[in-house]
């Protein structure tokens, strides 16, 4: 079985070498089993986000007639992704305090959490405007602003949510 550390520090010391120091301050941050354990609750999230809005899909389909007016607000609203989205965070927060960045939960945190997908949301939305104004696959303009916006949204946590700083007041 491999050992994530030891495979990340490896990893670093080949980079160190092949990189400039400045850049390796910038990615050193990400190469990290914390951030590896980040990465992998996000699938999870994802799973969570994806089957909830098709779980709630499915009910309404079986439970909504067609000329039902309840069903075309829901429809036209989404409502079952926005759920599914919310349930996703939230389940997210609770993974994150417990696997990720080993912090108990609390009230003030749980607030701030959702706060700091703003900046990756932010991210995400101007990639797929540039992708889909220069008319290039809008798939292809999701798939990387997940990606890209993965290292965006762990910084964003590690210092607005999880961060290990006491105030000063």
């Amino acid at each position: 079985m491999i050992n994530l550390e030891r495979f990340l520090a490896n990893l670093r010391v080949r980079l160190e070498e092949r990189i400039s120091p400045n850049m390796m301050r910038v990615i050193r941050p990400f190469m990290t089993v914390q951030f590896v354990i980040f990465m992998l609750l996000g699938i999870v999230n994802t799973a969570v986000s994806v089957g909830t809005a098709t779980l709630l899909d499915i009910l309404h389909n079986a439970f909504l007639a067609p000329d039902n007016p309840l069903r075309l607000i829901a429809e036209h609203s989404r409502s079952n992704f926005i759920f599914g989205y919310i349930v996703s965070i939230i389940t997210s927060f609770f993974l994150n305090c417990h696997f990720t960045f080993h912090q108990r939960p609390t009230l003030k945190k749980f607030l701030k959490f959702p706060i700091s997908y703003i900046p990756n949301f932010i991210f995400q939305y101007l990639m797929v405007f540039i992708f889909t104004a220069l008319n290039l696959n809008s798939t292809l303009a999701y798939i990387c602003a997940a990606i890209l916006g993965t290292p965006l949204t762990f910084a964003a946590m590690k210092l607005m949510v999880f961060s290990r700083r006491k105030s000063t007041t």
